[in-house]
């Protein structure tokens, strides 16, 4: 073999052993662009409240439903009106963000759940209110925390038109929780007023209604 070709190839081996290298590189960059890209800061248990209103369907009603495959849970349904802060303004046009616990009080997930929703559990559901500001839920009634003094609840943020920030308001909570003392309501008030709803059994489904006013 003479020195040219010698030579020849040393130079052959030499470019592509760079060819290589800037492909690996280069792949390795993309890896890791895509890996930043798919970061998702609202699968996370204290997202950003924004992430409550992420996944909602574009077209709401005034009736939230959340389905449920709880064997054991009891149907129950929720309504009431969302005034402005002077109590009797009705506020059209709110979305309202509302997930709480199974019967047993965990936050049991169907598999299907996105980002926040994955900690929120499957028991979840947006609604808007109608031109009068009603809204209603349909769902079962929560249980409380296993292991825990806490009464029962329905975690619930609202989204308004004029607002650009969304914000929780206070969590429902029932009058007949015996664990639901005169003190602890207060424990729970964001905004919206006290959260204690009065809850009756009709034909086998908790009925409860309350008015939430907005500041």
């Amino acid at each position: 073999m003479t020195d040219y070709i010698k030579k020849y190839l040393c130079v052959c081996i030499l470019i592509v052993s760079l060819s290589c290298q800037q492909t690996i590189s280069k792949n390795d960059i993309i890896q890791t662009a895509s890996s930043v890209n798919q970061k998702d800061d609202c699968d996370n248990p204290d997202a950003n409240i924004n992430c409550c209103f992420k996944n909602m369907p574009e077209r709401l009603t005034s009736t939230m439903v959340i389905p449920s495959n709880d064997s054991n849970g009891e149907k129950m349904v929720l309504n009431g009106t969302i005034y402005k802060k002077d109590k009797s303004t009705p506020y059209p046009n709110i979305i309202l963000y509302a997930y709480h616990t199974d019967s047993k009080g965990e936050y049991s997930k169907k598999g299907n759940e996105k980002e926040v929703q994955k900690w929120h559990g499957s028991h979840y559901g947006w609604c808007k209110t109608d031109e009068n500001g009603n809204y209603r839920i349909e769902t079962i009634r929560p249980a409380s925390y296993p292991g825990t003094t806490n009464p029962a609840h329905i975690h619930a943020a609202v989204k308004t038109q004029d607002k650009q920030v969304p914000f929780y308001i206070t969590d429902f909570v029932f009058k007949d929780d015996p664990l639901l003392t005169k003190i602890q309501p207060n424990k729970f008030s964001y905004q919206g007023g006290t959260g204690v709803v009065d809850v009756k059994k009709v034909n086998n489904v908790w009925i409860g209604k309350w008015d939430i006013i907005l500041n």
